[in-house]
């Protein structure tokens, strides 16, 4: 561990609206009711993907990328921090790319600023971000431009030489679609040679998956610190490839027991999402299918087991993206899942959201949180786009944008109105820059929080760079530890909820982000003790000194005379973690009460010495 030091609070101050549910407020946020038209040769809707971030750094504020499909241009919904939207593709040069289907968000060139990936059927571009709200086409440069069928792009270092590498799935059409003798699709892995291009290594990786891949995720499900690779292919066979951290991955599907047919039926994989739902410390993982949705959950030893029916999420719809999120804040993944009809199957359209019950199994609660949106669903992403401190969703249907603003803070029925979390990005130096790939782990109490930072998730699309854990009642304290993908491990403390943390490995340095977006403070390695001015002062012949310390330690508090003479030692010794203060009755260590002046009080509390002056006046 490299180092134990407390978190400065930062508050997202946004004033509560009370519902008991989610709210559609996508007429309000300006978000575009654009119809898209099915596919021509197969009359299915094929569906665009959406990512959010915070392209332009300003703050806690979720920006809303979405891929046009047919022929509509695509949509960059800035977002302008009131509760609306407003559509700048065209203006920040990313509004064409024909054929679209997915898209992410990535830091390619590690300079601090997100830049985006778009998947196509056909030539696929790279947005290179200029750093003031406009884009640059890079794809030709960069070596990015493989005219397959992109659908789902998957990003990891998964060298570890601090690059972000792109996974391109892509897909072709089965033979009960149309074409019977379907032209191979073959994925693609290219590696970031850090000089600003990019080299197709699948084939040598050993990941040059010929299947019919709609979805694909990078994650360490063996806690090796190497990224896996797991592709979703529609009417199967799924993969799992292992990362054996020499450029190569092998194929383990067959001994980790994935499996891919399901009461006889081939899988129909789309989505994929990642989460630890179960709270063992190990990466599960959620497939969407056409038939029966899959829970793999993680053993521990390499394998997997699907656990959906018992767990209550097989789910009977045709189901597109999904996520682990923790929507009412209680320190449990739940999961939300959106469905989409296809080939007029007439399977539902109903979306759900899966309330994690605490052991091992879940409820749907979509139709009474207001979740449902009945319409033909495909990509979704989630954040906290409003900046009230809960997740909030939004999702591309054939009929529209939908956005889901999360209004439960009232809803004491299903969540206590004090459920705390916090909200941690990071920043890598020796690691790549959007610090992917990072395993960051939350213990408070009795409980333990696993979460792995993680581009490319759902379908077609990705949610926010942002890890978001939820605390439950009260104000508990516990460790944040980082596993770096460099290997490097640091574990800071922390305290109360409802912060916004940013760490920046290896410098043992935190931020704290104004809420409003227009600063943030730096503080270098923060201390253990946080001393006020004493009262009052001037004083005679007694003064009340407060301190707040952030963890339990041994306090030791001496008093200086003004030339540096030792006047008395009070050794306190270990306090428990809180707000107090100390009495001192302006005497000396005989008892005698020393003249008026000025003094010096130092503070020593685990690795902060803290000195103030105060000033005795008779």
């Amino acid at each position: 561990m490299r180092c134990n030091v407390f978190i400065l609070l930062c508050f997202c101050v946004v004033s509560p609206l009370f519902a008991d549910n989610f709210v559609d407020r996508s007429a309000i946020a300006g978000i575009h009711q654009r119809e898209t038209p099915v596919d021509e040769n197969s009359g299915a809707w094929m569906g665009p993907g959406t990512a959010a971030a915070d392209y332009d750094n300003d703050g806690c504020w979720m920006d809303i990328f979405v891929v046009g499909d047919g022929g509509l241009p695509n949509a960059l919904y800035h977002n302008n921090r009131d509760g609306t939207f407003q559509d700048i593709a065209e203006k920040a040069g990313v509004a064409d790319t024909p054929n679209g289907r997915g898209c992410v968000w990535l830091d390619y060139n590690n300079d601090g600023w997100s830049d985006l990936f778009v998947s196509c059927e056909g030539p696929n571009f790279l947005f290179k971000n200029n750093g003031d709200c406009t884009f640059t086409d890079v794809s030709g440069q960069a070596g990015v431009t493989d005219a397959q069928h992109g659908t789902t792009v998957a990003v990891a270092d998964y060298d570890h030489d601090g690059w972000l590498d792109i996974y391109v799935s892509n897909w072709g059409r089965p033979a009960s679609l149309l074409v019977f003798n379907p032209a191979p699709r073959i994925n693609v892995l290219y590696r970031n040679k850090g000089d600003g291009t990019f080299e197709d290594v699948a084939q040598e990786a050993g990941v040059d998956d010929g299947g019919i891949a709609w979805g694909a995720i990078f994650f360490d499900y063996d806690g090796d610190t190497w990224a896996d690779l797991f592709v979703a292919n529609d009417h199967g066979p799924d993969k799992l490839y292992r990362n054996k951290g020499d450029g190569t991955f092998e194929d383990v599907s067959e001994q980790s027991g994935i499996v891919t047919l399901i009461r006889g039926k081939p899988t129909g994989a789309m989505g994929l999402c990642v989460g630890d739902y179960d709270n063992d410390a190990d990466l599960d993982l959620f497939v969407t299918n056409y038939d029966e949705d899959l829970l793999w959950r993680n053993n521990g030893d390499g394998t997997f087991t699907n656990v959906a029916e018992e767990a209550g999420v097989a789910n009977v719809g045709v189901g597109w993206y999904a996520s682990f999120i923790d929507y009412d804040n209680d320190g449990f993944r739940d999961l939300y899942v959106v469905n989409g009809d296809v080939d007029n199957s007439q399977k539902t359209n109903l979306n759900r959201l899966y309330h994690n019950n605490r052991d091992g199994t879940f409820v749907d609660r979509a139709d009474s949180l207001g979740v449902t949106s009945n319409a033909v669903a495909r990509g979704a992403t989630s954040g906290d786009f409003d900046n009230d401190r809960d997740v909030d969703f939004f999702i591309v249907n054939n009929s529209g944008y939908t956005l889901l603003k999360n209004e439960l803070e009232a809803d004491t029925r299903r969540i206590q109105a004090d459920h705390k979390r916090i909200l941690i990005r990071l920043i890598g130096t020796e690691s790549n820059r959007d610090g992917i790939g990072t395993r960051v782990t939350v213990k408070y109490g009795n409980h333990v929080q696993t979460q792995e930072l993680i581009c490319g998730t759902g379908f077609l699309g990705s949610d926010s760079l942002e890890l978001e854990f939820g605390l439950g009642t009260g104000y508990p304290s516990g460790n944040i530890t980082l596993e770096w993908p460099s290997g490097i491990v640091e574990t800071y403390r922390f305290s109360s909820g409802h912060d916004v943390y940013i760490f920046t490995e290896a410098q043992d340095v935190v931020t704290s982000v104004e809420p409003h977006g227009k600063k943030s403070i730096t503080w270098g390695r923060l201390k253990t003790v946080e001393v006020l001015q004493n009262y009052p002062n001037p004083f005679n012949p007694e003064t009340w000194i407060p301190y707040k310390l952030n963890e339990s330690s041994d306090v030791k508090i001496s008093i200086y005379s003004p030339v540096g003479e030792l006047v008395r030692t009070f050794d306190l010794g270990l306090q428990p973690q809180g707000e107090k203060k100390f009495h001192w009755n302006g005497k000396n260590a005989d008892g005698e009460s020393v003249a008026s002046g000025i003094y010096f009080y130092q503070f020593d509390a685990g690795n902060t010495k803290i000195v103030r002056k105060m000033w005795l006046m008779k």
